[in-house]
């Protein structure tokens, strides 16, 4: 059985932001960088960044804040149509008082699979 183009071009999507939680996990700064757009933007409850070096530098600083945060990801939803994945995710901070945050994560996709936007929200 054959699988139909548009659940090929969700699992892209699906494999592509998991490739990015696994550069993210990895404090894999180069493999970030290509991961996205030149013009990629993040936005979540702190930070704000535009531009893919300016978002890559987002995330450095939050590596070197809290070394030891990783995230585990849940569930991703793709929706080939628009090239976006929502990723359910946890984010654990691996502090004293074991603080986990639950945050969904909205990844845009440009035609090339590069990030051209990552919005995070926490509930």
């Amino acid at each position: 059985r054959t699988m139909s183009t548009a659940h090929d071009a969700d699992a892209e999507l699906v494999a592509a932001a998991r490739a990015y939680f696994d550069a993210w996990n990895a404090k894999d700064l180069v493999a970030l960088r290509a991961a996205f757009a030149d013009g990629a933007s993040l936005r979540d409850w702190d930070v704000s960044a535009h531009g893919a070096d300016a978002v890559v530098q987002a995330n450095a600083n939050i590596f070197d804040a809290v070394p030891a945060i990783a995230i585990d990801v849940l569930d991703v939803y793709a929706c080939a149509a628009k090239r976006v994945a929502a990723c359910e995710i946890v984010v654990a901070l691996n502090d004293e008082a074991k603080t986990a945050l639950k945050v969904v994560d909205v990844i845009a996709f440009d035609e090339a699979m590069k990030i051209t936007a990552v919005r995070a929200y926490k509930g």
